[in-house]
Formats: structure tokens, C-alpha cells, sequence
């Protein structure tokens, strides 16, 4: 039976990743479609959640304190388990943050300068030249964090580099840098922060490819920073009015995770043994009219360290007290253990939706 080209390509579009790259040695027309970028974005939008979420995580080993990555799908079978980076990260990385993902790309990022965009379903690994833009006079940089997301109107993955700087007369600044995945290149973004990303802060997510945020505070007002990469500019919206403040016996803090198409926010007690989680959901991120709505309150749940994030229809990610990743359903409470241990603090964690998406020829899902 001979099937047209339309068909074929529809067929291949809804496959999983891993079938498609092994279809590349099929002839040379199915490899030329394979690495197109038009099929690419097609295959995207096509593979439900169900097929194509992972679990992306990156721990230090309790025995070797090597830097381990292992990816778990969607049925908790463990698609690799593990591994190890590549050496160049502990030669250079001095820690690794896994930041992202963004259309299958994730950036792995160990302060500063040194950056790197992977796409761990199909191995591709890049790591960003070291910008060379002249750096605030007489300034010490103390540390840094980062941004990814796509600019749709340009069809550019970007890369946004925030450096903590100390200048001599003791205040702090920041300096922030822009790489364009088009140009290969960096340049420095002129305008001022609106806001100062929290020195600690471990909570960033991306908010529908084209936004990155961060958790800030402007002046002693807490707020979600963001950044829009067409654009190009910083936007603030302040914390719900009334939420427990920062600190205290209990260690109040914050965690914010994409939930489908919102930004959720979960306030916590880091210091209690069992804790209970508020959540908060931003109805509108862009415009006047951002407000939160209190979702839920889950707990109080024994021997949980902290929240990573949601998975599988809300389902929680968590971190338990001795390292471990444990998965918990508000529907029946109930808890499973997806048997990764890591050293507390250390677990990476993001859902990662596989992709055919090469990091040298990044694009929009737009």
C-alpha cells in the first residue's frame, strides 16, 4: 500500500522522539525530515502530555558527590537513570542549576559565564561562548541567575543573564546580558531591574515560552519579576495582599511553578516538620488586571522538605527530609515514592516535554 507524503509526514508527526531519531537511517528523505524545522514544531504540538512528559532530575550522589542526571516518564519507569554529565561541568561548573524547559530545551547554568543548552531526549548539548561584554567598573560579581525563553516574533531562543554586582562603594547592582541563539552573540540589555531577584532564590519557571519570571522584591514588596523576550523588558506584579510574611519561627518562604497556563505560588514553612502548603494562582500574569486567587490548601504532610513542582494533572512533586522524590495526589492523599535520592537541597528537578528541537536551531512552537 502506498501511502502519499501528507499521510507519511502526519504518521511520523505523532511518534515519540526516540522512534524518529532511530527513523533517520530509514532513507535519506526521512532524515532531512526529521531535522526540519517545520516538522519539528509540528511533532510538538502533536505529542499529548500523556506521551511526552518526563521528569528531569539532577542530584549529587550520596556516595560519590558526583552530579547525576536521570529522566523518569510520565508512568514513573525510569527512561534513564543516573548518568553521569559530562566532565566538563565539574571542571568548570562550580554548581549546576537546571533552569528551563523551553520547547525540550533546558539550560544548565553554573555561575557565571558559564552556561549550557541541552536537549537531554536527543543528546544535544551546547555550551555558550563566555560573554565578553566589559563588565561594571571596579565592580566584584557575587552571583547571578538566569532566564530562558523564545521570542516569537523573531523566531529567537534567548538567554538572559542577570549578574549580582558589588560596586566599591558596598551597594548592590545588577548588570544584565542578553544572548540570542540567531546571532550566536551577547549584548547588554540597558535598561534598570524594576526589581532584585531574591540573592537565595532557587524559584524561576517559564511562563508560556516567551515570558521567564522570577521570585523578587521591589523595595520590602515581594513580587513575581518578569521578563518578556520580544520586548525585551522587566514587568513586576506584587505577591497576593495578605499572605504570611517571610521568616519567623516557622522559616516562611516561597516557591512559584508553572500550573498549565498560570503561574501558581505556594507558601510554606520550611522549618516545621509537618507542613501545610497555600496555593495561590495568578488569573492574568500580563496587564492591569493580575490578580490571585487561594486554590487550595494541601497538609499538613509528615517529613516533607519542600515542593519542586507539579506533574501528571496536578499531582505534586516533592522533595521528603531525606532526599528523596516522592509524588503526591491531593485527590486521595496519597503518597508514592519514585525512588531517586539525592543529597537534600540538591535535587533539580523540572517536567520536561521531549522534543526533536537541536539546540543550534531552536525555534518557537508558535
Amino acid at each position: 500500500m502506498n501511502l502519499s507524503e501528507d499521510v507519511i509526514v502526519e504518521i511520523l508527526s505523532k511518534l515519540p522522539v526516540k522512534s524518529l531519531v532511530r527513523f533517520r537511517c530509514v532513507c535519506k528523505s526521512w532524515y532531512v525530515l526529521v531535522r526540519d524545522p517545520t516538522f519539528i514544531t509540528k511533532h510538538y504540538k502533536n505529542l499529548s502530555s500523556k506521551e511526552g512528559d518526563h521528569l528531569l532530575v539532577i542530584k549529587r550522589d550520596n556516595i560519590t558527590n558526583g552530579r547525576v542526571v536521570s529522566l523518569l516518564k510520565n508512568g514513573r519507569d525510569i527512561a534513564f537513570g543516573d548518568r553521569e554529565l559530562p566532565p566538563f561541568f565539574n571542571a568548570t561548573f562550580g554548581h549546576v542549576r537546571l533552569i528551563g524547559p523551553c520547547n525540550g530545551i533546558v539550560a544548565l547554568y553554573g555561575f557565571h559565564d558559564n552556561i549550557a543548552l541541552w536537549n537531554p531526549i536527543i543528546g544535544d548539548l551546547k555550551l555558550l561562548l563566555a560573554s565578553q561584554l566589559p563588565r561594571l567598573c571596579h565592580a566584584k560579581i557575587r552571583g547571578g541567575d538566569l532566564g530562558i525563553g523564545f521570542d516569537p516574533i523573531t523566531n529567537d531562543f534567548k538567554v538572559v543573564q542577570i549578574l549580582f554586582c558589588v560596586c566599591p562603594e558596598s551597594h548592590l547592582t545588577s548588570q544584565v546580558e542578553i544572548y540570542s541563539s540567531k546571532t550566536n552573540s551577547w549584548k547588554k540589555h540597558g535598561s534598570s531591574m524594576p526589581a532584585n531577584i531574591m540573592y537565595y532564590n532557587t524559584w524561576s519557571m517559564v511562563y508560556k515560552n516567551e515570558t521567564f519570571c522570577w521570585w523578587a522584591q521591589d523595595s520590602s514588596t515581594e513580587v513575581i519579576l518578569s521578563f518578556n523576550m520580544s520586548q525585551e523588558i522587566f514587568e513586576t506584579t506584587p505577591l497576593p495582599p495578605g499572605i504570611e510574611a517571610l521568616g519567623g519561627e516557622e522559616g516562611i518562604t516561597r516557591a512559584i511553578f508553572p500550573l498549565k497556563e498560570s503561574i501558581a505560588l505556594i507558601v510554606y514553612p520550611i522549618k516545621k516538620v509537618d507542613k501545610t502548603f497555600n496555593i495561590w494562582v495568578l488569573d492574568n500574569s500580563t496587564g492591569a488586571a493580575c490578580s490571585w486567587s487561594k486554590v487550595s490548601s494541601i497538609g499538613p504532610l509528615a517529613r516533607i522538605h519542600r515542593p519542586l513542582g507539579f506533574w501528571n494533572d496536578g499531582e505534586w512533586i516533592l522533595e521528603s527530609n531525606g532526599g528523596e522524590l516522592v509524588l503526591y495526589n491531593p485527590s486521595n492523599n496519597e503518597i508514592k515514592n519514585l525512588g531517586v535520592y539525592g543529597k537534600r537541597n540538591r535535587l533539580e528537578v523540572v517536567v520536561h516535554k521531549e522534543s526533536l528541537f537541536p539546540v543550534n536551531q531552536v525555534q518557537t512552537d508558535k
